[in-house]
């Protein structure tokens, strides 16, 4: 069995097939799928898809450094409290993907001040430490002081989406306890590659990042869950074992991490 622990079901892109995405997904042996959410609007599709897609989708809720919902006329603050009660759904098993981000948003978002990113995703973390529920990072170009802000709330429970951190960051990831999310780019990043074979496959957990993020052969295509299959067989070859090893350890890592059933 494996464990797609980070994509994103709840987009538009999947509005006329899911169920046989979620099909193929299955056929392919990922059993269990994250739903992430980068806006309100997303965590309450999130929770939808595991309610109609019980002990298949698990929905995890949050709010991205970027504002992925431009059109939200509310304040960081009435986000937050609507997250909370997110949060506490049943549904839900896990906050994010929260962090910081200092690229340009893309089109169709806008970028916030980093004072902003700062308070909603320290908040994020508060709110998940309070609820005893596990975080997913989205740290881009903002790893020091994405570093500098988790350390002031060690000990953490949560993985670090798409790792992007280099050889130089991972004793400190592993220090302060979190995951390392390995996606579809290991599939053709050569330096990805040679990270990987220096991370604990103990603290590693699959991700395909779906839509994003597309593996060998189907880069530059719609991406799904289902992916999750060759992104094991490439860490496999990375890691020199076997495939069946790969899939026993890392989706025992996400049902730790995420305390699935």
């Amino acid at each position: 069995m494996l464990i797609d622990t980070h994509c994103h079901l709840n987009f538009p892109d999947y509005q006329g097939d899911l169920d046989q995405v979620i099909k193929n997904s299955v056929d392919n042996g990922v059993k269990k799928i994250i739903c992430v959410s980068s806006n309100l609007g997303d965590s309450k599709k999130s929770i939808e898809l595991a309610k109609k897609y019980p002990d298949i989708i698990y929905a995890c809720v949050g709010i991205h450094p970027q504002q992925t919902d431009p059109e939200n006329p509310d304040s960081a603050e009435e986000q937050l409290r609507q997250l909370e009660k997110l949060a506490t759904q049943p549904e839900t098993v896990a906050i994010g993907e929260c962090g910081l981000d200092y690229s340009p948003a893309p089109p169709g978002e806008k970028d916030r001040t980093r004072e902003e990113q700062y308070f909603l995703f320290e908040n994020q973390i508060k709110l998940a430490k309070k609820l005893n529920l596990p975080l997913v990072f989205h740290p881009r170009k903002a790893t020091e002081d994405f570093l500098e802000i988790i350390a002031e709330y060690t000990p953490l429970s949560g993985v670090w989406h798409c790792y992007t951190g280099g050889k130089s960051k991972i004793q400190k990831v592993i220090d302060f306890g979190l995951y390392f999310g390995i996606d579809g780019n290991l599939t053709y990043d050569l330096g990805l590659q040679n990270v990987v074979r220096l991370i604990p496959l103990e603290k590693i957990v699959l991700e395909t990042d779906a839509p994003f993020l597309s593996t060998l052969p189907h880069r530059g295509l719609r991406n799904e869950p289902g992916n999750v299959k060759i992104i094991a067989e490439f860490l496999a070859e990375s890691k020199t074992v076997s495939v069946e090893q790969i899939c026993e350890i890392t989706t025992d890592n996400a049902i730790q991490l995420f305390k699935l059933k």
